[in-house]
C-alpha cells in the first residue's frame, strides 16, 4: 500500500461556532456599476475572515453527482471545488457567497495542462482548506494516499456520456501518471470521450470521499492516518522517481 499509516483526532470543540461566526463575518458583495471596471470594484468587496469559514455536512453522493457534471463545464480541479464550495455558499453563505469558484480552473490537466498533481486533489485541497484552515491539510494529505490505492473510477452515473470498462490503481497523484496508466489498460487517447467520461467520473469519486472525511471531521471523528511525504521520507514528495520514467508511461 502506498502510503505509512497513523493515527491522531483533533480537538473540535467549538467547530460549529466557526460555522456561525462564517455566517455572520461574511463580505456583503457590492452590486456592479456598469461604467466601472471589474478591476476597480474589488476594493469595494468587505475583506472576508480568515480561514477557516466552517463547514456544514454535506451529502456524498450529491456532491459526486454535481463533481461529475462540473467536469464537463470547466474540468477536474473546478468541478470537485465548485461541488462542495457552491452547496456551502448555499448551506452557510458568508464569505462562500464571494468565493469565485471559476478561478479555480486553472488545476485542470494537471495545472493548466501540465500534467502534474491531479485537478481533482487541488481542487478538493483547495475547499478543505476554506473549511477546516490548517486541519484541511491533513484530510488533503490522506485524501491523496486514498487517491493513489484506490481502483478508480468507481462512480456510474445516471446517464454516462461515454462508455468505459477499465479502473486502475494510480500509485501516485500526478495527472500523467494516473490518467497514462488507464488508457494504456482501454486502449484509448487523450482526446477520446471515454479518457473524459473517465476523468469527469475520478472528479466524482474525488469528491465523494472528500465529503466523507469533511464530514468525519465535522463529528469530531477524523482522525489522521498518513504521515506527510516529508515527515516519512525527509523530503517533499513520494519515494523515488521511476514512476514517470520507469513504467512507459510518457
Amino acid at each position: 500500500m502506498w502510503g505509512q499509516g497513523r493515527g491522531k483526532k483533533k480537538d473540535v470543540a467549538g467547530r460549529g461556532v466557526v460555522v456561525d461566526m462564517a455566517k455572520t463575518a461574511a463580505g456583503a458583495a457590492i452590486l456592479p456599476v456598469g461604467s466601472v471596471r471589474p478591476a476597480l470594484r474589488v476594493g469595494a468587496l468587505t475583506t472576508p475572515p480568515p480561514i477557516p469559514w466552517g463547514y456544514r455536512k454535506l451529502d456524498p453522493a450529491k456532491t459526486a453527482r454535481i463533481a461529475y457534471e462540473n467536469w464537463y463545464k470547466k474540468y477536474c480541479c473546478y468541478a470537485v471545488a465548485s461541488a462542495i464550495l457552491d452547496q456551502l455558499r448555499d448551506e452557510i453563505g458568508g464569505p462562500y457567497n464571494n468565493l469565485p469558484v471559476e478561478a479555480f480552473a486553472f488545476g485542470q490537466g494537471g495545472m493548466a495542462g501540465w500534467g502534474a498533481m491531479c485537478g481533482t486533489l487541488t481542487g478538493a485541497g483547495l475547499a478543505m482548506s476554506f473549511v477546516a484552515g490548517k486541519e484541511g491539510e491533513e484530510m488533503v494529505n490522506d485524501l491523496i494516499v486514498w487517491y493513489g490505492n484506490a481502483e478508480l473510477p468507481v462512480f456510474r452515473p445516471a446517464t454516462p456520456k461515454a462508455i468505459i470498462c477499465q479502473v486502475n490503481a494510480a500509485g501516485s497523484p500526478l495527472c500523467h501518471i494516473s490518467v497514462g496508466k488507464w488508457m494504456k489498460k482501454e486502449e484509448v487517447g487523450m482526446e477520446s470521450a471515454e479518457r473524459k467520461e473517465r476523468c469527469a467520473r475520478v472528479a466524482a469519486d474525488v469528491a465523494f470521499q472528500a465529503v466523507i472525511l469533511l464530514n468525519k471531521w465535522a463529528d469530531g471523528d477524523y482522525e489522521m492516518r498518513q504521515d506527510s511525504r516529508s515527515q516519512a521520507h525527509g523530503i517533499a514528495g513520494r519515494r523515488g522517481c521511476m514512476q514517470c520514467d520507469g513504467s512507459g508511461v510518457s
